[in-house]
C-alpha cells in the first residue's frame, strides 16, 4: 500500500534524488500550520469565556437589584408565618435590610442568626425554606459593593445603579461647562466690547501712517514691533480716535527728534544752513559734510531758516547743496531708504550693509549714532524707528556696536565742535546746541572769539546763547514787519 505522503507528493521528484525528496519539508510546514490553528482556537475560547463572565457579572448585578424587592416581600411573609422568631433575630434582619453594603461574612452571620426555629406544622417549614433561599440571594448581592440607603429608601430601588452614577457624574460636568462658558464670555467681552457697541467703519489693513521721511507705514508693522496696542487699533477701526491723533502719539517712532539743522552765528547774529556756513568758511567742509550726513541718515535735509525738510534731490534743486555734497549725502540717505544689492530685490539696513562690507564701519557707526541720538534705529523695510532692544531682535544692531557707542574712543568720535576743535559724539554735540523757538530746530552755536575760552570752560551756557538767539531773531522779525 502506498503511504499517504508518497501518494500526495509522488510527482515531486528529481533525477538526482528520486521521488519523495520533498516529504520532510512539507510535513514540517503542515505541522506548523496545525499548531498555529490550535493556538488561535485556544485564544478564541479564552476570549469568549472572558466576555461571557463579564456579561454574567453585569446580569447578576441587575438580577440581584431586581430580586431585592422579592427579598423584602418574602421576609415580611416569614415574619407573619413564624411569630416565634426571637427579638434578636428580628433586629438583625432589619439591619440587613437597611445596610446592604456590609461584608459577606456579616451577611452570613445575619442569615444564621435570623433563621427561625423549625415549627411542628408543615406550613412554617415551607416558609422557612423559602426564606433561606431568599437570604442566599441577598448574600450574592452583598458580594459587590452597593450604595448605602436609609430605612425609608430600602423599599424604593426601581432605578438601576448605573443610571444613578451617570446622573451624579453628569451634574458636576454640566456645572463645570457652565463655569467655563462664563469665563470665556467674560474674556471675550473685554476684547470685543467696543467692536460690539460701535460700528466698525475701517479695516486695519487700510489704515496707514506717514513717516518723517515721507514713507508709508503700515499698521501691521507697528503692531508686530509692539509699538501700538490692540485696543488702539480697535479705536481706529471704530473711529473713536483719529489717525492724526495716533500719529502724534507715535511721533517718537514715526518721526523722532530733529538732528542738528544748521548754525547760529553769534558773531553776525544770524542763522545759517550748514552748506552756507561752509561756503562762508565759518566751518570746514568735513564738519559741514558730517552734520549733513547725519541729517540724511535720519531722513531729511533741513533748511534752518524756513524749517522745511526735504530729500537730497530736492535740497539740491533748491540750492541747499551742490553736486559734490549731494553725491555723498545720497549714499548716507540709504540708511533710511535701504541698500539694494544689484541683481536682487532684497533691502538691507544700515547695519546689514556694514556687515556686508558696503559701508566702512567707522562711517556706518557715525550714521547709526545719529539715528539712535534722534529717537531710534530706522528700519528701512517697515519705515519707522525701533527701540534698541527690538532692533537687536531684528538683526539691525548687535552688542559689539552698542558697546562702541556706549563707550566711544577718540577714533569713533566723528563730530567736531568748531568752537573748541574737540571731537565729540553726536549726542555730546547736540547737548551744546541751542533751540530756535521759531522753528523748534537745533542750531550749533558759533561763539565770538573773545568768548571762546568761556565756552570751553562751560561758563557760556547754551541757555545764554538761546536767549541771545531769541532776542535777536525777534528784533529782526519786528524790524521786517515795520518795513
Amino acid at each position: 500500500m502506498i503511504p499517504f505522503w508518497n501518494s500526495c507528493w509522488f510527482n515531486f521528484w528529481s533525477v538526482e534524488y528520486g521521488p519523495g525528496y520533498l516529504d520532510f519539508y512539507f510535513r514540517t510546514v503542515a505541522t506548523i500550520i496545525l499548531i498555529d490553528m490550535l493556538a488561535i482556537f485556544v485564544v478564541i475560547v479564552l476570549l469568549f469565556q472572558k466576555g461571557r463572565s463579564h456579561y454574567l457579572s453585569r446580569s447578576q448585578r441587575s438580577t440581584a437589584i431586581a430580586s431585592d424587592g422579592v427579598y423584602n416581600q418574602a421576609q415580611v411573609q416569614t415574619d407573619e408565618v413564624v411569630p416565634s422568631v426571637p427579638p434578636v433575630a428580628k433586629k438583625v434582619a432589619v439591619e440587613d435590610k437597611t445596610a446592604q453594603t456590609e461584608e459577606v461574612s456579616t451577611s452570613e452571620e445575619a442569615v444564621q442568626t435570623s433563621a427561625p426555629e423549625p415549627a411542628p406544622k408543615p406550613e412554617p417549614v415551607v416558609a422557612a425554606k423559602e426564606t433561606v433561599v431568599v437570604e442566599e440571594k441577598v448574600i450574592s448581592v452583598t458580594q459587590a459593593p452597593l450604595p448605602q440607603y436609609t430605612e425609608t429608601d430600602v423599599l424604593v430601588k426601581s432605578e438601576p445603579i448605573e443610571e444613578e452614577d451617570k446622573k451624579e457624574e453628569e451634574e458636576p460636568q454640566e456645572e463645570e461647562e457652565k463655569h467655563e462658558d462664563v469665563i470665556t464670555t467674560e474674556q471675550e467681552a473685554k476684547i470685543m466690547t467696543k467692536t460690539m457697541t460701535l460700528q466698525r467703519t475701517k479695516f486695519r489693513d487700510d489704515i496707514t501712517f506717514e513717516s518723517g521721511w515721507r514713507k508709508r507705514v503700515k499698521l501691521s508693522d507697528l503692531l508686530s514691533a509692539n509699538l501700538i496696542t490692540e485696543e488702539t487699533i480697535i479705536e481706529l477701526e471704530t473711529e473713536t480716535i483719529t489717525v492724526e491723533e495716533v500719529q502724534e502719539q507715535l511721533r517718537e517712532y514715526l518721526i523722532g527728534l530733529h538732528p542738528i539743522a544748521g548754525v547760529y552765528n553769534d558773531r553776525s547774529e544770524e542763522k545759517m544752513s550748514l552748506y552756507s556756513a561752509y561756503k562762508a568758511k565759518i566751518i570746514s567742509r568735513g564738519t559741514a559734510l558730517s552734520l549733513l550726513e547725519a541729517q540724511a541718515a535720519t531722513g531729511n535735509i533741513i533748511d534752518p531758516i524756513t524749517g522745511d525738510m526735504m530729500c537730497v534731490d530736492d535740497a539740491l534743486a533748491q540750492g541747499l547743496l551742490d553736486r559734490s555734497f549731494a553725491a555723498v549725502l545720497t549714499r548716507a540717505e540709504r540708511g533710511v531708504t535701504g541698500y539694494v544689492v544689484k541683481g536682487t530685490t532684497e533691502t538691507m539696513s544700515l547695519f546689514q550693509a556694514m556687515q556686508a562690507g558696503f559701508i566702512v564701519e567707522k562711517h556706518g557707526i557715525r550714521l547709526l549714532e545719529a539715528q539712535i541720538a534722534t529717537g531710534g534705529i530706522i528700519d528701512p523695510v517697515a519705515n519707522h524707528r525701533l527701540p534698541v532692544d527690538i532692533a537687536f531682535d531684528r538683526g539691525l544692531f548687535d552688542q559689539r556696536i552698542n558697546k562702541i557707542l556706549q563707550d566711544p574712543g577718540d577714533d569713533t568720535k566723528g563730530f567736531l565742535d568748531p568752537n573748541t576743535g574737540e571731537n565729540l559724539t553726536y549726542l555730546e554735540l547736540i547737548e551744546r546746541c541751542v533751540e530756535d523757538e521759531d522753528t523748534k530746530l537745533l542750531l550749533l552755536p558759533l561763539v565770538k572769539e573773545q568768548e571762546t575760552q568761556l565756552y570751553k570752560e562751560k561758563r557760556l551756557s547754551s541757555k545764554i546763547l538761546a536767549e541771545r538767539l531769541h532776542s535777536r531773531t525777534s528784533s529782526s522779525s519786528s524790524t521786517r514787519t515795520a518795513d
